[in-house]
C-alpha cells in the first residue's frame, strides 16, 4: 500500500470509530426519559418522540460509520443531526455552541466524502443482480 493511501485509510477509521464511538454514546442516552438531552430537548420544545428519533437515528448512523460501504450514508445521517443541532442552538439565542457541532460535522464530511466510492461500488453491484 502506497503511503498516502495508507494514511487516508488511517484517517477515514480514526474519523469512523471516533464517530461511531460518540453517536452510539450519545443516541443510546437520548433514549432515557432522565437524561441530560431528555431535559434539553423540553427546553427546546421538541417532543419526546423526535428526541428518540435523533438518538435511533444517531445509532443507526454510529454502526453504518463503521461499515466502508455504509459510510456514507452514515457520514450524511451525522451531518443532518449536526445541521440541526446547530440550527437548535441558533433559533435558541446560542450561537456560541454552534462550535460543539464543528468536529463531528467536519469528520462525518470527510467520512462520507472518502468512503463515498465504497458506497457507489455497491449500488453499481446491487444494480447487476
Amino acid at each position: 500500500m502506497r503511503a498516502r493511501a495508507l494514511i487516508r485509510a488511517v484517517i477515514l477509521w480514526l474519523a469512523a470509530i471516533f464517530l461511531a464511538y460518540v453517536f452510539l454514546r450519545q443516541g443510546l442516552a437520548k433514549f432515557s426519559d432522565t437524561s441530560g438531552w431528555a431535559r434539553a430537548f423540553r427546553v427546546w420544545h421538541y417532543p419526546d418522540w423526535f428526541r428518540v428519533l435523533i438518538g435511533v437515528i444517531e445509532v443507526v448512523a454510529a454502526v453504518l460509520a463503521l461499515i466502508p460501504r455504509t459510510a456514507l450514508a452514515g457520514g450524511l445521517l451525522i451531518m443532518a443531526v449536526m445541521l440541526g443541532g446547530m440550527g437548535t442552538h441558533l433559533r435558541w439565542g446560542h450561537p456560541a455552541q454552534v462550535t460543539s457541532e464543528l468536529l463531528p460535522l467536519v469528520l462525518a464530511t470527510v467520512l462520507a466524502v472518502g468512503r463515498r466510492k465504497a458506497f457507489f461500488l455497491l449500488e453499481a453491484r446491487s444494480r447487476r443482480l
